[in-house]
């Protein structure tokens, strides 16, 4: 098996060296919600693997938008090198206690931020999908996934008709759990984005 590239190799849009890899998820979602990520990530694909032009913002946004994936699978892949595991311990009556799953974003909602594609031993330990996710696809095969998604998002021709076969129900699924994974990491690791404390959400009695 061929040694799989540094991240920095594979960069398409994301050039910038990775100190800390939960700072990246921190300000992942300081630029947007969990709820917006999985509504960006269903309408690419659906845009990607149709007829119709990605429309939802402006082509900026959207190279912005894949800037920040791709930031995250970086660091996910960092991460993965580490074999990490969490460091709590949750049992499923604790699954809903909202300081587990709730982030700092006042427009969201408990609902908006539970996850809503992993298993439960995925949401003891998230770290297991970034596993499942780099065996899934190697570091580079996912940055030429985006750079396709991409690129079929904002051409009237689609994925299919230009003869790529690929998997749009795996991509979907694989691309969703990375971002609730993260966003779960983020919650209970970091309690600073930047340096600025992150408010935090209080279990009530």
């Amino acid at each position: 098996m061929k040694p799989t590239k540094d991240y920095l190799e594979t960069s398409l849009w994301y050039k910038e060296p990775i100190t800390d890899p939960n700072q990246v998820f921190a300000e992942f979602f300081t630029a947007a919600a969990l709820k917006d990520y999985r509504k960006r990530i269903k309408s690419v694909l659906i845009a990607a693997f149709g007829k119709r032009i990605w429309r939802k913002e402006n082509p900026g946004a959207l190279l912005y938008y894949f800037k920040l994936i791709e930031s995250v699978i970086n660091a996910a892949w960092l991460i993965n090198k580490e074999n990490k595991t969490s460091p709590l311990v949750i049992r499923i009556e604790d699954s809903f206690n909202p300081n587990l799953f709730c982030s700092w974003q006042a427009d969201s909602t408990q609902f908006d931020f539970f996850p809503r594609f992993l298993s439960f031993k995925e949401y003891v330990n998230p770290y297991i999908v970034f596993k499942r996710f780099f065996k899934y696809l190697a570091l580079p095969a996912w940055k030429v996934e985006l750079q396709d998604l991409l690129e079929y998002a904002l051409v009237e021709t689609s994925l299919p008709e230009a003869g790529e076969n690929k998997d749009m129900l795996s991509l979907y699924f694989h691309l969703s759990k990375l971002i609730e994974a993260a966003h779960l990491i983020d919650v209970r690791e970091n309690n600073h984005i930047g340096g600025n404390p992150k408010n935090r959400i209080k279990t009530t009695s």
